[in-house]
Order: C-alpha cells, then structure tokens, then sequence
C-alpha cells in the first residue's frame, strides 16, 4: 500500500514542509491551479472504527495485521483523569485512534488516504 503521492505531514519522507515546498513550486512555475491544503482539528479522535476499518479492508491490508491492531489499540479502552493527584473512575473509550500511539498517525494517513486520492 502506497499513500497518496499529493499526502504529506505524516508519511516518512513527507515532512510538512513538503506542502510548503511544493505550493511555492506550483505558484512559481504557474502549474497549480487547485490546491487543498486539509487541517483535521481533532483527527486522531474523529476516526470512526467501523469506517477505518472497511478503508483497510478496500487497501488489501492483511487480515492478521488488521486484527492485531485492533486487538492492540482498542481493546479495553479506558482512560482516567488525574485532578490534584485524585484518579477519577475508569471511563469507557469508544471511539477515535488513540493519541500518542505510534500507529495513530500511520493509521490516520490510510484513513484519509481515499479523501486525498477523490480530491486529486
């Protein structure tokens, strides 16, 4: 699976600078006629399961591979707020990737990977 060659911020290789040096080149060669730069407010925690899902399915991702993330990002999501040293209870997670995973980002960019291939 390959993403979207117009994807950049997240992939390796891709830094956001990428998005920066590519519209100057498209001004200064008079080349780019429509440019979409997308800013997901939230993108991590507005990923719906279900939907993530059948985007992997479309891209051939291997079934094991699919079900180990499952099993290792959403299982038993739950999460507690620490207020002046006090845990609160335990809440249930029941959507969106969780942040500070290594695999959000990567996880994210084959979400929205679709989006970018429909806008190019």
């Amino acid at each position: 699976m390959c993403y979207s060659s117009i994807q950049a911020g997240f992939p390796s290789g891709y830094p956001t600078l990428t998005n920066f040096l590519t519209i100057h080149h498209l001004i200064e060669s008079d080349a780019g006629s429509h440019i979409v730069f997308l800013d997901f407010a939230s993108a991590f925690d507005s990923v719906g399961r279900p939907f993530l899902r059948r985007e992997l399915d479309k891209q051939g991702m291997n079934l094991v591979v699919v079900q180990i993330i499952y099993q290792r990002m959403y299982h038993d999501m739950s999460f507690s707020v620490i207020v002046n040293g006090t845990p609160s209870s335990n809440q249930h997670r029941t959507g969106g990737l969780p942040q500070g995973s290594p695999l959000s980002p990567t996880l994210f960019n084959r979400f929205i990977n679709s989006l970018l291939e429909t806008l190019n």
